[in-house]
């Protein structure tokens, strides 16, 4: 009777021994907290059609192309050839302008900077 304790005991402590030596399963983190990635900046120049400040929109048509409508925000910065740092108000129908701006996954338009082209500065 005491080998097959003495066995036992011998198994279980190897067992022991073995288990000592793995690592805990661990799940796979799927979590995004990843930082989304930044979006490309574009440029287009055209002519001012329309302001909606209310909407938060300015329509953009580009010479013998479609118009293109751009999302504005607190964060939208204005130009125009005589300030450099003007207001929404400062930019009117007809102005000749280049819009910096990204497009999400959605195909919202969101612009950047509003000024002048770089030929009219």
């Amino acid at each position: 009777m005491s080998k097959r304790l003495l066995r036992a005991a011998m198994a279980l402590g190897i067992a022991a021994l073995a288990l000592s030596f793995t690592e805990p399963v661990r799940a796979q983190d799927t979590s995004t907290n990843a930082p989304p990635p930044k979006m490309k900046r574009h440029q287009f120049t055209g002519e001012v059609t329309a302001i909606d400040a209310k909407a938060g929109t300015v329509i953009v048509k580009k010479a013998g192309a479609d118009s293109k409508t751009f999302k504005i925000g607190e964060k939208t910065k204005y130009s125009t050839a005589d300030k450099k740092d003007a207001a929404l108000a400062d930019i009117k129908v007809g102005d000749k302008v280049t819009v910096s701006y990204t497009e999400d996954e959605g195909g919202v338009l969101t612009a950047h900077k509003i000024g002048p082209p770089a030929s009219a500065k």
